[in-house]
C-alpha cells in the first residue's frame, strides 16, 4: 500500500509539471503569434516606404525637369525682351 501511495503522489507532481509545460508553452505561442503579427505588419510598412520613395523619386526628377524648363523659358524671355527693347 505504501508503494501504491507514493507511486499515486509521484504520477500526481508529473501531472501537475505537464500541465505546468502545456501552460507555459500555450503563453510561449501566444507571444510568438504577437511577434509573426507585428513582422507582418513591418513588412506591409516596408512595402509602403519603398513604394514612397519611389513616388518621390518620380516627383523629384519631375520637379529637376520642371525647373530646367523653367530656367529655359526664364532665357528664352531675357533673350526676346532685349531684342524688342
Amino acid at each position: 500500500m505504501k508503494n501504491e501511495d507514493r507511486l499515486i503522489e509521484v504520477m500526481a507532481e508529473l501531472l501537475a509539471e505537464v500541465h505546468q509545460m502545456r501552460t507555459d508553452t500555450k503563453e510561449q505561442l501566444g507571444t510568438l503569434n504577437n511577434r509573426v503579427d507585428r513582422l507582418g505588419k513591418l513588412d506591409k510598412l516596408e512595402k509602403n516606404v519603398n513604394k514612397t520613395n519611389v513616388q518621390l523619386a518620380e516627383n523629384t526628377r519631375a520637379l529637376m525637369k520642371f525647373a530646367d524648363f523653367n530656367d529655359r523659358i526664364v532665357r528664352l524671355e531675357n533673350t526676346v525682351f532685349k531684342k524688342a527693347g
